[in-house]
């Protein structure tokens, strides 16, 4: 078990492993089967991310908009749509995974935890 995995987690990768290796090929079977689910359940979001602003749609890379902080993205969607001189109120809204329709307002401060949830960004000016 390494630090980052709790014991939960690592007695269940122990059991897909001892079921994957078991001389009963239907339970190894089922071992292979639920060691995939989890690989594609426990991997990241690659997709990029639409930024609206207007009539223009824009993808970002999720990675750039991830290695960032929420001002920072923030002033890299204000680069990106003529807005660094703007004197009125800017803020982000976004879609996420639980409801991928309704926009709601972007906490800047939770910016690390969200972006990997969001489908859609929207820039409000």
């Amino acid at each position: 078990m390494t630090s980052r995995e709790s014991p939960v987690h690592s007695a269940h990768s122990d059991s897909v492993a001892d079921l994957r290796h078991s001389s009963n090929m239907f339970a190894a079977g089922i071992g292979e089967v639920l060691e995939a689910l989890t690989a594609s359940v426990n991997r990241p979001n690659k997709k990029p991310i639409m930024v609206e602003y207007t009539n223009r749609v824009m993808a970002v890379g999720r990675g750039r908009l991830s290695a960032m902080n929420g001002r920072s993205a923030l002033m890299y969607m204000k680069s990106k749509f003529g807005l660094l001189n703007t004197s009125a109120a800017v803020f982000l809204q976004a879609t996420f995974d639980e409801d991928t329709v309704k926009f709601v307002e972007v906490d800047l401060d939770s910016w690390e935890e969200l972006v990997g949830n969001m489908h859609r960004l929207r820039v409000i000016h």
